[in-house]
């Protein structure tokens, strides 16, 4: 489960492009301004695996705190900070963290890229306004691990609602957002781990 949560929030960043149908891209481009606005974002969301083949149906719930290029992603089975220079994985269950130089260049954990996965290297197409909701698929340019990636953006307030990835072997993530927070100051010790907090923590610095 673990891993499957990384591959796709890694993927997050990964996603990104204007295409070339002029309804989508026009959309796209203001959710890009709107978005690039925000100074901070506070984001509930509900994540699922699903791969009826293999019978797999796994949610689980997240949170994102975003300070420009820092960030704070808070999942069930792990915790994962950057500071923009350095960054920590907690992994709850075994009570260990890691340490490690922080590359802003490198997409593999960049939850701070999250909302802007569709500026890079996708296709865009209009498919349709559904409950209020813009229904916008990706197609990548080049071949990627996805097949495709869907957003749905809120018609009124011009933010993502929902991202779907679809793999190559049957499988979706999908991310539900469920708070969207954007006007309210984030403390900058989010943006740090606090070492002090923690009993009998195992520490592996791989700087």
């Amino acid at each position: 489960m673990k891993n499957k949560i990384l591959i796709a929030v890694f993927l997050f960043s990964q996603l990104i492009s204007f295409g070339q149908d002029e309804k989508a891209e026009k959309i796209l481009k203001d959710l890009s301004a709107n978005t690039k606005s925000y100074i901070y974002m506070d984001v509930d969301f509900d994540f699922n695996f699903i791969n009826t083949s293999q019978d797999i149906n796994e949610s689980q719930k997240g949170n994102i705190k975003i300070n420009q290029n820092k960030f704070r992603l808070d999942l069930n089975q792990q915790l994962i900070i950057s500071d923009d220079s350095i960054q920590w994985i907690y992994l709850k269950e075994s009570n260990e963290l890691q340490i490690m130089e922080y590359d802003s260049q490198d997409d593999m954990i960049s939850p701070n890229k999250l909302f802007t996965i569709y500026e890079n290297g996708y296709k865009s197409q209009y498919i349709e306004l559904k409950e209020k909701n813009h229904i916008i698929d990706l197609f990548p340019i080049e071949s990627n691990e996805f097949k495709n990636i869907q957003l749905h953006i809120d018609q009124d307030k011009i933010q993502l609602k929902k991202i779907i990835l679809f793999d190559k072997n049957g499988g979706s993530f999908s991310y539900l957002i469920t708070k969207f927070i954007t006007d309210k100051e984030i403390d900058e010790n989010a943006f740090r781990f606090n070492e002090a907090n923690y009993t009998d923590l195992e520490i592996i610095d791989l700087r």
